[in-house]
């Protein structure tokens, strides 16, 4: 365990110095701009970032900030997010893999120590980069649109509902990371495959409500796994587990496929 704790701590201060952890921080915070805050009576979306530069035409809404942080996210950053997620990690490993250092990392531990901590690290790693934008987006927020009163704790349940939601987004990732080196490839992937995820279910959504079949599409809401961002507000537990499973899966393939490799550093 102090072996599995000590991995952690060091890769964890690699990838938080990182160029690739500041640029997820950044990017995070500026998609975040895109969500949509508003709807006309004519069905026209605004977006933040719009009712920012031009906020005299919008004078007549009483924004609050809390409602704009725990409403709908940006579909930019819902699909950018595996890739934003996995990047400081996917950069990291990446590099550790193909400079052969990944033997002296296992040699001084042992390789399920180093596969443990590898995925702690990677799941860490990929909340805490998309809670920090999006912290920085909602201080952005409290001081662009006025409030009476901030509820901390509602605060701290959304920033703390992105972490977890950053760290699902970076399985996909993490699993690609043990069958190639090639970080480009291993981020590029999981976009691709959420783009493809994401428009299956809005077909069978759409299929559904056409058929007025509206509970089953209420228990499809663990499918999207955006709505991890509301587990520590609603409390539904149905969903954590599931995403518990898939990081089970994750993980477990991960390990299989490193230990088939007959050199510890390929």
């Amino acid at each position: 365990m102090k072996i599995i704790f000590r991995n952690i701590l060091i890769d964890l201060k690699k990838i938080i110095f990182s160029c690739a952890f500041l640029f997820c921080i950044f990017a995070t915070f500026l998609l975040s701009f895109t969500s949509i805050a508003y709807v006309d009576n004519a069905g026209k979306e605004y977006s933040v970032l719009e009712i920012i530069i031009d906020m005299k035409s919008f004078y007549f809404l009483q924004f609050d900030c809390i409602s704009i942080l725990s409403g709908a996210l940006s579909a930019y950053l819902t699909i950018f997010l595996p890739i934003l997620s996995a990047l400081p990690f996917v950069t990291f490993f990446c590099s550790e893999r193909t400079s052969g250092y990944i033997r002296f990392c296992i040699s001084r531990s042992s390789k399920n120590s180093y596969y443990i901590s590898k995925f702690i690290v990677a799941t860490i790693s990929g909340g805490i980069s998309i809670m920090l934008g999006y912290v920085f987006y909602g201080i952005a927020i409290c001081i662009l649109f006025p409030f009476k009163t901030i509820n901390i704790a509602t605060m701290i349940q959304i920033f703390c509902g992105m972490a977890l939601y950053g760290s699902v987004s970076v399985l996909p990732a993490f699993f690609l990371s043990s069958i190639m080196k090639n970080k480009y490839l291993i981020c590029c992937f999981p976009f691709i495959f959420i783009q493809f995820y994401y428009t299956i279910l809005s077909k069978i959504t759409s299929s559904l409500i056409r058929k007025n079949n509206m509970e089953t599409v209420m228990k499809m809401d663990i499918l999207y796994p955006h709505n991890l961002r509301y587990f520590f507000e609603n409390g539904k537990l149905s969903i954590l587990l599931f995403y518990s499973c898939l990081s089970i899966f994750a993980y477990l393939g991960f390990v299989i496929i490193m230990k088939r490799s007959v050199d510890c550093g390929e």
